[in-house]
């Protein structure tokens, strides 16, 4: 039988009658392994889901949001963001190319004589293509209606009024303040831009025009846009924001862009991966140190066995595979646990924040290749010094 498969077989007997002693480093390093594969794969998720979720879009949206307001003198009315203004500003901002602003209020309507409780949104026609909505009955609302009383349901609400039922809405009537309001069309499943803080599906889209003469009060809230991808998300906020306070005095924007939204989901992820790598670190440290320590004491407590090998002919080379491969063997079923660990935790980390699950063959691969580095890093010195016992003092009865 060739030498590497006696110290093989030698290697793996010798784990088997003392298990028990490996298995408290054998856990840690499944541990370290879980962790570092969790920490890689989530890695991988984070960076694709926040690419998915501008996928539609693209990286060139950004929202402008009406915040708290400047100084405002006493008894003036407080500065109100309207539709014109919006206009004038898209004009003023070449690097705009598309602009949707949004007004939301929530309401109680009327339908078929019950009260129902939901969101009303005062849209234009850029705001469905920028959300990438779509009908799934009737159709979308266009700029032609800017004053028509017409509404589009979306998904879930259809279903609200409908009771649960297939009752047609096409053409039928709601009221909002005392107002007629004709159903035109239901949303398909809809997902808003990820920086829309809302539900499509739990809405009610009318006319933005529309929306300010049946509400009392009503005022643009958000406007999102799109600019040119050779623009600066920076600069093209900062150049609207001063339009804006320019034409309304004491109004106070906040904006927000889709490449902020992914660098700060990138820093957030950069804060979870060091998290996951510490953690796996130290429990990489502490299995390997499990496995050296176990190691030692076997060398000590074979001296015997060692010194008989010699003696029988064994080289110094064979002592020291052998005690390397029970190093790695030990680390490669350490790794064999803790990777599919680390992926079932990566699968269910996944899950509760909802993002897509994605695998990439490298990670396993890497996490099994960190367990044969910690076993042969590990098992280094005590294949050193068994190699170095010389068979008559190997084989001298310990007192």
């Amino acid at each position: 039988m060739m030498p590497f498969l006696i110290n093989l077989r030698i290697a793996a007997s010798a784990i088997r009658h003392a298990w028990r002693r490996n298995l408290l480093a054998l856990g840690g390093l499944a541990v370290g392994i879980a962790a570092v594969v969790a920490m890689l794969a989530l890695t991988v998720i984070v960076r694709r889901e926040a690419l998915r979720q501008f996928d539609r879009s693209g990286l060139d949206v950004l929202a402008l949001r009406k915040s708290s307001t400047t100084a405002n003198p006493a008894g003036r009315r407080p500065p109100v963001l309207d539709l014109e203004t919006v206009r004038q500003m898209a004009a003023a901002v070449p690097a705009l190319e598309r602009v949707a602003p949004l007004m939301e209020r929530r309401v109680t309507i009327g339908f078929a004589g019950r009260a129902l409780q939901t969101t009303l949104l005062g849209v234009t026609e850029a705001f469905s293509d920028l959300n990438g909505l779509s009908a799934a009955e009737g159709r979308l609302l266009t700029d032609f209606d800017r004053t028509e009383p017409h509404v589009v349901i979306g998904r879930d609400q259809a279903v609200n009024l409908r009771g649960g039922g297939s009752t047609p809405l096409l053409g039928r009537q709601i009221t909002v303040e005392g107002r007629l309001l004709t159903i035109v069309g239901v949303l398909g499943p809809a997902q808003a831009i990820r920086l829309h803080q809302g539900d499509l599906n739990q809405a009610m889209l009318l006319p933005a025009e529309t929306f300010a003469r049946v509400l009392d009060g009503a005022e643009i809230s958000v406007i999102y846009a799109q600019h040119r991808g050779d623009a600066s998300p920076a600069e093209v906020i900062a150049d609207a924001i001063a339009d804006l306070q320019a034409r309304v005095e004491g109004l106070g924007l906040q904006g927000t862009s889709a490449a902020e939204f992914v660098a700060e989901m990138q820093r957030q992820l950069r804060l979870f991966a060091l998290l996951l790598g510490a953690t796996g670190s130290i429990a990489l440290v502490l299995g390997g140190t499990g496995i050296l320590n176990g190691l030692m004491t076997a060398v000590a407590e074979r001296r015997q066995e060692i010194g008989l090998r010699r003696a029988l002919g064994a080289l110094r080379s064979d002592i020291h595979a052998q005690f390397m491969d029970e190093a790695v063997i030990l680390c490669a079923v350490g790794g064999s646990i803790g990777v599919p660990l680390g992926l079932v935790a990566t699968r269910i980390i996944a899950w509760k924040a909802g993002w897509a699950y994605f695998l990439s063959p490298a990670i396993p691969a890497a996490g099994i290749a960190l367990a044969l580095v910690v076993g042969a890093v590990a098992g280094f010195l005590p294949a050193f010094q068994a190699a170095r016992l010389r068979p008559v003092v190997a084989m001298k009865p310990t007192t």
